[in-house]
């Protein structure tokens, strides 16, 4: 299938997904080897849905079907250093679209295997910058510095995200940054598909770490498709403890220009 009919067919049916705010993440995502290449300009479609919500979530608030979606342009400066912006849009309960604000980052990588595979380990730096809107937060401004780690073996990709998130707003500046960490595991020997699991934790504060039970937890099964036009990433997640999402469905579409 052409890449601009599959973007035609799948543009429409973004538009049409029900997006609310609460609950919202721009991205369920572990950063792998993957960088733009320079000159180059990428387009990523991250869409998530809340299933079921968390089972000790306040009363009332429409947690379960909500859409969130996240579209992501990146641009390739150097071998080892691109840039993006994300443009998250949500919906709320009286049913109006509302963009919760830019954010921008750059991602650096000057150790990652070359060639089409791009086989042994990698490392780098994610940094974004974002300012949000009220009606989502009262946090104005939030940094986040992610590290990327990992080694693309011939059978399996391991990758692990340690996640730094500091508020920058006036007033509401710490310096102890909220930690998260996220993990992956994918089978990668079969040609265009690739089976794994994905981990998602939440550690509250690096000085403070929550007890286990009240972090949010979530476990992805997840599925990374690469054949011809199509490129994507699909998993069904299942929160681990009592604050966590019950259920959460995810998805990453990636085009190329």
């Amino acid at each position: 299938m052409p890449r601009t009919r599959f973007f035609s067919w799948l543009l429409p049916f973004l538009l049409a997904t029900r997006l609310a705010g609460q609950g919202f993440a721009d991205e369920i995502q572990v950063y792998t080897n993957d960088i733009q290449k320079p000159g180059k300009v990428g387009l990523e479609v991250h869409l998530n849905r809340i299933l079921q919500g968390p089972k000790d979530a306040p009363s009332g608030l429409p947690f379960n079907g909500s859409w969130n979606l996240t579209p992501e342009i990146s641009y390739g400066l150097l071998d080892d250093l691109d840039i993006g912006l994300y443009l998250p849009i949500a919906r709320d309960t009286d049913h109006h679209l509302r963009f919760s604000g830019p954010k921008f980052r750059m991602k650096w990588l000057p150790i990652r295997g070359r060639g089409e595979e791009a086989m042994g380990p990698f490392l780098g730096l994610n940094l974004e910058v974002a300012r949000t809107n009220r009606s989502f937060s009262d946090l104005r401004w939030e940094s986040e510095l992610r590290v990327l780690a990992g080694h693309q073996l011939e059978d399996w990709m391991l990758a692990v995200n340690p996640v730094f998130t500091w508020p920058l707003s006036d007033g509401q500046g710490r310096g102890t940054p909220d930690f998260a960490t996220a993990w992956k595991a994918a089978y990668t020997r079969w040609k265009g598909a690739a089976p794994g699991l994905e981990l998602y934790l939440d550690h509250g504060l690096l000085n403070q770490v929550n007890l286990s039970r009240e972090q949010n937890q979530r476990l992805f099964a997840t599925l990374d498709v690469d054949h011809g036009p199509l490129v994507f990433n699909v998993g069904i997640g299942r929160g681990l403890t009592t604050a966590s999402e019950r259920w959460t469905l995810k998805f990453i579409f990636e085009f190329a220009f």
